[in-house]
């Protein structure tokens, strides 16, 4: 054994049982049969369309079942919705992996790019294009390529500047908050939705105390503001999960590695490590002031499907995790859980026009993550059966007819995009 290794073997193996005992757990999870409480309604009832999904970052548009039927959907709902502007996409992080958008010199740029502009395409057929169709691009911790500081802000303007070009071609596609912005941006759909945009990456580093006091001010003011509009904060780590982010095998805290793992900073993407822990007492606290409390907390990170009632009473009330845009997870049992599966797809959220909003989940058996590359028969005939194979798995009322009043004030901002001086989401027309 050579003198490095026998410095260094202990501290290996110690690391090799703690990722040991860390895939350990969770295992398959619960199982949840197709729960229908609502059905889509047909389209001149909607006032506006939110889909989510996200950590889409290894599906790319002509091997992606799920992405080729989220365009489908979104063609759907662009054409057949009376309003324009009305339909909107979050990808809510984890849009490119392994590690974000690398520079143009890089061998892997390419490939890099590609992924991303397999996520834009989906708003850009010709109903999308016409309508005003909204695609917001949320960062996530691949996209910062896992890194803090200015490094990861350069990956993140890297793919900015894609989504810029873009935006150039007549595309209604931002990357919200801007590149090193927490945010929060906010988005207004008419007088129905607030959506609070946030980049929890940034959080999840060493920052001083005046830039998170700013970034709890600014969430604040715009929960406040919200008036009587329905609030929904979205980014790519959740607020609660039963995925691996969300809980660890019991084993890593029987040995006491939960703790090393905590201090040394390995589980900082975890919702348990302590920078972690410390966004969510901050979120709660800003809830239990805030004028209104969050109808919904939607977020990825964890690769599954799953519909979650909040752990305290002062949280949003429901909690949703959408990151099952291109890869799988397991999940824990919570009795938490309203609804999950660990299949790929999506989530919609409808806003009726007699106040109702409503929930869908689209799913895909766990086996058409993705299709053949070639040959080209085979992959077409791959992606147009499994497309058309996804189905509804979910639906559920989270808002009833005639639900809170709705306000004044109607139109679309980006304050995010207001500070840095970026130009602002066109007005619906």
């Amino acid at each position: 054994m050579s003198t490095a290794a026998r410095r260094h073997g202990p501290v290996v193996w110690s690391i090799g049982l703690i990722l040991a005992a860390v895939s350990c757990g969770p295992g398959p999870g619960p199982e949840f049969r197709p729960v229908l409480d609502i059905d889509f309604p047909e389209p001149d009832a909607v006032d506006a369309v939110i889909l989510l999904i996200g950590d889409a970052g290894e599906a790319e548009a002509n091997t992606s079942p799920i992405l080729q039927r989220l365009r489908s959907d979104v063609e759907y709902w662009s054409e057949s919705v009376p309003a324009d502007s009305a339909v909107t996409v979050l990808f809510l992080g984890a849009n490119v992996y392994p590690v974000g958008i690398r520079n143009r010199s890089h061998p892997q740029f390419e490939t890099d790019s590609t992924r991303l502009w397999s996520q834009i395409d989906v708003v850009t057929g010709p109903a999308a294009r016409a309508r005003g169709t909204r695609g917001l691009y949320m960062a996530g911790n691949h996209d910062w390529g896992n890194m803090p500081g200015q490094g990861g802000v350069a990956r993140l303007r890297n793919e900015q500047e894609q989504i810029d070009m873009a935006r150039a071609q007549g595309l209604a596609v931002w990357l919200m908050p801007e590149a090193g912005d927490p945010g929060p941006a906010v988005v207004d759909l008419e007088d129905r939705v607030r959506l609070l945009l946030m980049d929890t990456h940034w959080f999840l580093q060493e920052r001083s105390g005046s830039a998170r006091a700013e970034f709890f001010g600014d969430l604040r003011e715009g929960l406040d503001g919200a008036g009587d509009r329905h609030v929904i904060l979205a980014a790519h780590h959740p607020y609660e999960s039963a995925g691996p982010h969300g809980s660890l095998a019991p084993g890593a805290q029987a040995f006491g590695l939960l703790y090393l793992m905590k201090k040394s900073g390995t589980l900082v993407q975890d919702l348990n490590s302590p920078i972690y822990s410390d966004l969510l007492a901050q979120l709660q606290s800003s809830f239990r002031i805030a004028e209104r409390r969050p109808l919904i907390f939607a977020a990825g990170h964890d690769h599954s499907l799953q519909v979650l009632d909040p752990p305290t009473e002062d949280g949003p009330e429901t909690v949703l995790v959408s990151g099952a845009g291109s890869k799988l997870t397991d999940l824990a049992v919570s009795d938490q859980l309203r609804y999950a599966a660990a299949r790929p797809g999506y989530m919609t959220l409808v806003f009726r026009n007699n106040e109702a909003v409503d929930l869908f989940i689209t799913a895909a058996d766990s086996t058409s993550v993705e299709c053949p590359s070639d040959p080209e028969e085979e992959r077409l005939a791959c992606l147009n059966e499994r497309a058309a194979a996804m189905e509804l798995v979910y639906s559920e009322r989270l808002v009833p007819e005639g639900g809170a009043p709705v306000g004044e004030d109607p139109g679309v901002r980006d304050t995010g995009a207001g500070r840095s001086g970026r130009d602002p989401l066109p007005p619906r027309r």
